[in-house]
């Protein structure tokens, strides 16, 4: 048989994957163990597994991000009060809201918001959180869920280190769904060079990542972290 030679690592193009929504259960933890490549986790404030998460993410390596719940225009969930930042709130009000979020989760390298399809399209309200965020070293991605965002344009009028998310891996949580977003992530970091991944803390997502990750590498895309793909 045909030895295939093993692609050079990186020569196809870089991925960053963020997995959202941790924080509700630990079911998932043993994922962080058993994949090997760098994954961000976005954990949630305040529930019930936020602080045993962010510890297992840290025990394998995994890089911690503060998934943080902005206004959307349309919300079907129901949240505690202030839980989400929204556009009305002072400035003072979300200022102390982000400070004692981030002292709570000290691990925290970098932020992205969970909804916010409002929030992200109001300049004067981002503007107030990226200043903070960038006060304090931290990075932001956008993960795109505007359709007018101004996170981009205003993350490079501000210097603040940013990116935005290419891809959703499990809008549809099926395998064959997933498995042909990861195709669609694929297109895309070989055509620009690199490409950052949002799923979700899900079994399926994790056991369909744990699988095509080696397919990945072997095509010759190198898993990064999120930091290797920032702007500015």
């Amino acid at each position: 048989p045909k030895i295939v030679p093993k692609a050079v690592p990186g020569s196809a193009g870089k991925i960053a994957f963020i997995i959202d929504d941790w924080g509700y259960t630990m079911h998932n933890c043993k994922f962080l163990k058993e994949i090997a490549a760098p994954l961000a986790v976005a954990v949630l404030p305040n529930l019930r597994n936020t602080d045993n998460i962010m510890k297992c993410a840290n025990v394998y390596g995994k890089d911690i991000m503060l998934h943080l719940p902005l206004e959307p225009y349309a919300n079907r969930d129901h949240y505690p009060d202030n839980y989400l930042i929204t556009t009305t709130m002072k400035p003072s009000k979300v200022i102390a809201m982000l400070d004692d979020t981030l002292a709570k989760m000290p691990l925290v390298q970098g932020v992205n918001n969970h909804m916010g399809s409002k929030a992200t399209e109001d300049k004067e309200l981002m503007k107030i959180i990226f200043k903070r965020l960038k006060k304090k070293g931290l990075f932001f991605v956008d993960s795109m869920t505007a359709h007018h965002s101004i996170c981009s344009e205003l993350a490079r009028e501000m210097g603040m280190p940013f990116t935005s998310r290419d891809v959703f891996l499990d809008n549809i949580n099926t395998r064959e769904a997933i498995k042909k977003q990861i195709i669609e992530l694929a297109k895309r970091a070989r055509k620009k060079g690199y490409a950052v991944a949002i799923g979700h803390d899900r079994a399926l997502t994790m056991q369909v990542l744990k699988e095509e990750i080696q397919t990945l590498e072997d095509q010759g895309f190198e898993i990064v972290r999120v930091k290797t793909l920032l702007k500015n």
